[in-house]
């Protein structure tokens, strides 16, 4: 069995045919699914949509860097308000994206600390985006995470590099393995994670985004988490088996969960 930690199925593009998305996920040996609400537009359908599948599918909620201005005192009160809710598991996602966001740095950084803090405020995890970012995400990491002995979250979709990798575990941070290790041009990448010890790893689709090698162009669903499994397993030299289990533990331990559940 594996574990979706990572999935926008409150999207437009799963309009048509959502439901027969989830149970083409759990067909394909999925135990579990976090779906993922990027801004206060989508809060509620994720909620919504993971009370229709309790016991297999949990939510998270944040202000992803493209919605950094939205970041208000009140905003932030309702999103506290959220993390109350029986399935809701993390905070996020939440963090800087220097890519192609449109919000000023700064704006983006300010947003950022206020979602740290109210992880640290209910005890929910983070579910971090850094897209170009890491210079600045680091610092302010620093600041706040110097050990391992609680895990703050995780860095969703990571794309660091190997010194980046090894000072997130450092902090206690697992890092998110989605599409992209399946990409021919991503051996950077590939060479930061191999260094990774699978128990510091879980993995993710970003569905409908960043689908693997074999679906580029096609919409992602999280029915081809095995695919990323499969390349993630070779990588580390390890049974696919045995990483499936590993990541469903560690998973089970980054949102707080029983794994049992």
């Amino acid at each position: 069995m594996w574990f979706e930690t990572h999935a926008h199925l409150s999207d437009p593009k799963f309009d048509a045919d959502r439901f027969e998305v989830v149970e083409r996920a759990f067909a394909a040996g999925l135990s579990a699914i976090v779906e993922i609400a990027d801004g206060p537009a989508e809060w509620s359908k994720a909620k919504t949509l993971a009370e229709r599948f309790p016991g297999k599918m949990w939510w998270a909620a944040g202000l992803h860097p493209y919605f950094a201005d939205l970041s208000a005192p009140e905003l932030w009160g309702e999103l506290k308000e959220h993390s109350t809710h029986r399935q809701f598991v993390a905070i996020g996602e939440i963090g800087l994206d220097y890519a192609k966001c449109p919000i000023a740095p700064l704006d983006q950084q300010r947003a950022f600390e206020h979602g740290i803090n109210l992880s640290l405020e209910t005890g929910k995890p983070m579910i971090v985006h850094c897209r170009d970012a890491y210079q600045d995400l680091m610092p302010m990491l620093r600041r706040h995470f110097q050990s391992s002995e609680k895990c703050p979250g995780v860095i969703h979709c990571f794309s660091g590099n190997r010194e980046n990798a090894e000072e997130l575990i450092g902090m206690g941070f697992y890092l998110g393995v989605d599409g992209p290790i399946t990409y021919p041009n991503a051996k950077g990448l590939r060479e930061a994670l191999a260094s990774i010890p699978a128990e510091r790893l879980v993995l993710e689709t970003d569905s409908p985004y960043l689908p693997p090698q074999t679906h580029r162009g096609q919409r992602n669903e999280p029915s081809y988490l095995p695919l990323i499994g499969h390349h993630l397993a070779a990588l580390l030299k390890i049974g696919e088996a045995r990483l499936a289990e590993i990541t469903v533990r560690n998973s089970a331990r980054l949102f707080l969960l029983n794994p049992a559940e």
